[in-house]
């Protein structure tokens, strides 16, 4: 027996020193796991992948909003903290540029645009609450799209996330009536899409298509991405999911449904489709299947990633908790889940996971704003059974503005809260390029890219320490399965 065990370990020792610095990195990450800066400084430096969750507006510091509204004159009322282009000499207004020489004011406003300091008030008693109000006081501060992605490319670089795709609204303000008017009174989908069709909507989805261009051809240009002084920021790829409202009259998701899945058959740029907004919303939970039904009509033939799931015991009726999952896949046809935090409730939850495991349906788990929203996390969550189910998750961080975080942070939580380790952390970190919404030849150049910065981590990690610190590192792993 003795011999056997000997004989394990020794086999075990040379196939650890055959992948040396992965094995050493694996080891100091275990190093680091009791001294939460040194963790927190360990993931921030190593390569994660990509952002599948992220919408673009939320995903901006308040701060960056209190800057652009200020350099655009802008006001904001006093009495609820939302920004508008009022007059500011009106009663209960002021320019949000004041709050630039004003410390309680950009408290305020920085409080307001976030889930930072909050309090419950009777005004807004739950952290639901504020996380999603928060988009309604910083919408009219928002910088342009471009200001907005290129503050966001640079954050993504400097904690070495290669890929994101933002989720942003495409529409068309000016044929809005047009629209409307030409489906107004018909119930048949087929006919609603052939009005659509002639009231203009190619002339609409050509229009944005132009502004994605120009949008990603003037980043390029700010980032000098094609010239010898490149920022670091050239190093992320990014690509659009187009969201479309759910907490709107029904012709309305209609109309910016078709919008969107025109548009992504159009334009590269724009890859998937994806309904959002507050699960739990009145008009969100009374039409929840007919978006399903909307989203299979209109888009059987481009990617979908849904927000499903978002819900909790107590936040809304418990039949709501017991189907959403289920039909965002198989009527809406979703190859992502957002969220997906109320598993344990659906109807035949193994059937679930082995049908999402059958299909390769991955799980996008925000971890900071589930536990703000819904108040799940650790042991509530279902992480560790998407996991141990076979079925693929990705970290994301759904609106890292409002929540005050980066990926790096989710990386740690999910670390510090389920124990994970490098080897399953480089796991997670690749599959949200295996499970992006990239063409096959663009998936392949992205995953020998991930695969490369990994490599160099390794071997920078390995190589900060000394030779007899290594064979240590190595000898601990030998013991130690979970290295």
């Amino acid at each position: 027996m003795v011999l056997l065990v000997a004989l394990v370990f020794a086999l075990r020792f040379v196939m650890l020193a055959a992948d040396f610095d992965a094995t050493v990195t694996a080891a100091r990450f275990e190093d680091a796991r009791a001294d939460y800066t040194a963790l927190r400084a360990f993931l921030r430096r190593m390569p994660k992948g990509g952002d599948l969750h992220t919408h673009l507006s939320g995903a901006v510091y308040a701060e960056r909003f209190i800057a652009w509204a200020a350099e655009r004159q802008l006001c904001v009322n006093l009495i609820n903290i939302v920004v508008e282009h009022r007059y500011c000499d009106q009663a209960g207004a002021a320019p949000v540029s004041d709050a630039l020489s004003d410390q309680k004011l950009y408290d305020r406003l920085v409080d307001a645009f976030s889930m930072r300091a909050f309090l419950p008030t009777p005004a807004v008693p739950t952290s639901h609450d504020q996380f999603f109000a928060t988009f309604e006081k910083f919408d009219a501060a928002g910088g342009s799209r471009f200001d907005m992605v290129l503050d966001q490319l640079r954050q993504y670089a400097g904690e070495n996330v290669q890929y994101v795709e933002f989720m942003i609204s495409f529409s068309c303000p000016n044929d809005r009536e047009k629209f409307t008017n030409a489906i107004k009174g018909k119930e048949d989908d087929t006919a609603r899409l052939t009005a659509l069709q002639a009231t203009g909507l190619e002339d609409c989805v050509a229009a944005r298509r132009g502004d994605v261009a120009a949008l990603i051809g003037r980043i390029r240009s700010e980032l000098a991405c094609d010239t010898p002084a490149a920022q670091p920021a050239c190093g992320v790829t990014f690509r659009f999911i187009a969201q479309v409202v759910r907490d709107a009259p029904l012709d309305q998701v209609f109309i910016r449904a078709a919008i969107a899945a025109a548009l992504i058959r159009a334009e590269q740029q724009v890859v998937a489709l994806n309904f959002v907004g507050p699960e739990d919303a009145l008009i969100a939970r009374r039409d929840y299947t007919r978006h399903m039904q909307i989203i299979r009509f209109l888009a059987p033939d481009v990617p979908v990633a849904l927000h499903a799931g978002e819900l909790w015991l107590g936040l809304v009726p418990p039949t709501d908790l017991t189907f959403h999952i289920r039909e965002a896949i198989e009527i809406g046809g979703a190859r992502r889940i957002g969220h997906g935090v109320s598993l344990a409730f659906e109807h035949d939850m193994e059937g679930l996971l082995a049908e999402m495991r059958a299909r390769e349906v991955a799980v996008e788990i925000n971890l900071t704003s589930n536990d703000l929203i819904l108040g799940v996390r650790g042991k509530d969550a279902p992480l560790s059974t998407y996991l141990a189910a076979g079925v693929p998750v990705v970290l994301s961080t759904d609106d890292a503005g409002v929540s005050r975080i980066t990926l790096s942070n989710e990386y740690f939580r999910a670390a510090r809260d389920y124990g994970f380790g490098y080897r399953q952390f480089k796991d997670i970190a690749r599959e949200a390029l295996v499970y992006s919404f990239l063409d096959e030849d663009q998936k392949r150049t992205e995953l020998a890219r991930f695969d490369r910065a990994c490599r160099e981590f390794e071997q920078s990690v390995a190589s900060a320490q000394s030779p007899i610190d290594n064979a240590l590192a190595l000898l601990r792993a030998a013991v130690n399965p979970a290295i």
